[in-house]
């Protein structure tokens, strides 16, 4: 049975409350460190250590999904009991306790919602990209909801990531101007400012566990033990792959993409640039999105993951040059960037779709089935480079002694190395993540469109009468 349209729109649209969400975690990092006046040290060490110990706690979390049995199936039970819980802490690391900005009573705060927010996200996204496999069987049915699901996330993610201190300065003053906004008022803005996201959250995972059923329900006859779990990723060889590959690219790009503001509002000198210059990016990764069901008919999954990687390669040498001999062109910036944007969707669709593909891929080869503990792989990867990067980040930032005064209203001025440190920081790792990336998928990657079809063909025969539709 293929998938209905309406299954496909209420799963995707779900995306836009899920992945705004998640936006504001990555934006805590400015928070704290720029309007509460954190240490970018500590910030960037903390979420390291908490990223990486909540990373690995995905597989077990992948694993207790797996065996849920109820009248709601195994997937939104917790979808919407890790949303509800999620929408109620993050509001709660938005709150200015009082504490001063160096104070160890307020690292403690961060540290323990922080903690306490990623656990709760990892209730519902685990179970959240499981459904996809789960949905359907069929290559065409999961290209469309991925491709669907990831236009929205990136929407979700846009109206976050992009305007999010302009917003926080039009709820603490009522003006849209962020230099005009003091930093208590830009405090206020982002505790307002969260709770309007925690709300649509809610609405969102809500909307879609009351409308979207598993289609594709293949039970394991027995539960799944942790040391099972732990052999089925080990022996599934080209989830490895993949987890690598994701892991590499998204570490090198999430320094980049923390490093834009410091970068906007530093070496281009015009914090305001920060608002056009994510929102343009993000209009050009949903346009490569919406293109991916297009370009796929043309290109298999292997010549468009080179082709998004060359082309995010091609970028940053570009940025790179324009930061250091062509005197940070903004136009040339904003230009370059389109690439990179590009790039980015395309890859965000593969990462998906190529997780999907090891669901069968392993069942054939380890005789099991396991949705939520393959794509507790995404969130393990997501988080395990966030972590990373972060902490790169905040050491990064403290070794080249970037200024910050969290009672200033205005940006502190930066010495010449520490602007250098910045566009280094920002376009010279990259290239070196997505080149190792690429030789790594190239040499190992095996499940392409042929492959796979073969394996599903294969596991029919297997199965039998066993599937239900």
């Amino acid at each position: 049975m293929r998938l209905d349209n309406k299954t496909k729109w209420f799963f995707g649209v779900s995306g836009i409350g899920k992945d705004a969400a998640y936006a504001l975690s990555t934006i805590m990092f400015i928070y704290l460190t720029t309007y509460v006046g954190m240490s970018p040290a500590f910030v960037g060490t903390m979420f390291m250590a908490v990223r990486v110990f909540d990373a690995i706690n995905d597989p077990i979390m992948g694993n207790i999904v797996q065996n849920t049995k109820s009248k709601w199936g195994k997937f939104r039970p917790w979808i919407l009991t890790g949303t509800i819980l999620n929408a109620i802490i993050v509001i709660f690391v938005f709150i200015n306790p009082g504490f001063a900005g160096d104070s160890i009573q307020l690292m403690i705060y961060i540290t323990i919602f922080y903690v306490l927010w990623g656990v709760s996200y990892t209730l519902m996204d685990i179970p959240f990209w499981s459904m996809i496999p789960a949905l359907s069987k069929h290559k065409e049915d999961r290209e469309s909801v991925s491709a669907i699901t990831r236009f929205f996330t990136t929407v979700g993610f846009a109206i976050v990531s992009a305007p999010y201190l302009v917003f926080a300065s039009m709820l603490g003053s009522g003006q849209g101007n962020v230099t005009l906004a003091t930093n208590e008022e830009m405090r206020t803005g982002f505790l307002l400012f969260s709770i309007s996201i925690a709300v649509l959250f809610v609405i969102s995972q809500l909307i879609m566990v009351l409308n979207v059923k598993e289609k594709n329900v293949i039970e394991n006859p027995k539960k799944t033990s942790l040391k099972k779990m732990w052999r089925l990723l080990v022996e599934n060889d080209q989830l490895m792959i993949v987890m690598i590959v994701v892991v590499v690219t998204n570490f090198v790009l999430y320094i980049t993409s923390t490093m834009a503001f410091y970068y906007i509002a530093y070496n281009l000198g015009n914090e305001n640039l920060f608002l056009p210059f994510i929102g343009f990016g993000l209009i050009v990764q949903l346009i490569s999105i919406a293109l991916y069901t297009t370009l796929s008919k043309k290109l298999n999954r292997k010549q468009m993951y080179n082709y998004s990687i060359l082309l995010q390669i091609f970028a940053f040498l570009g940025l790179f040059a324009n930061a250091f001999f062509l005197g940070n062109n903004i136009p040339l910036v904003f230009g370059l960037g389109a690439f990179v944007f590009f790039g980015q969707g395309i890859g965000m669709v593969l990462t998906t779709l190529l997780l999907s593909d090891t669901v069968e891929y392993g069942e054939l080869k380890t005789g099991s089935r396991s949705e939520s503990t393959v794509f507790s792989v995404q969130t393990f990867v997501v988080k395990l480079a966030t972590g990373l990067s972060m902490g790169v980040v905040g050491l990064g930032l403290e070794v080249i002694n970037l200024q910050v005064d969290a009672d200033s209203d205005s940006l502190l001025a930066q010495s010449a190395s520490t602007l250098t440190g910045i566009s280094v920081m920002m376009f010279i790792l990259p290239i070196f993540g997505m080149l190792l990336a690429r030789a790594i998928f190239n040499k190992y990657h095996r499940i392409d469109e042929v492959e796979y079809q073969n394996i599903v063909s294969e596991l029919e025969q297997i199965r039998g009468s066993g599937a239900v539709e």
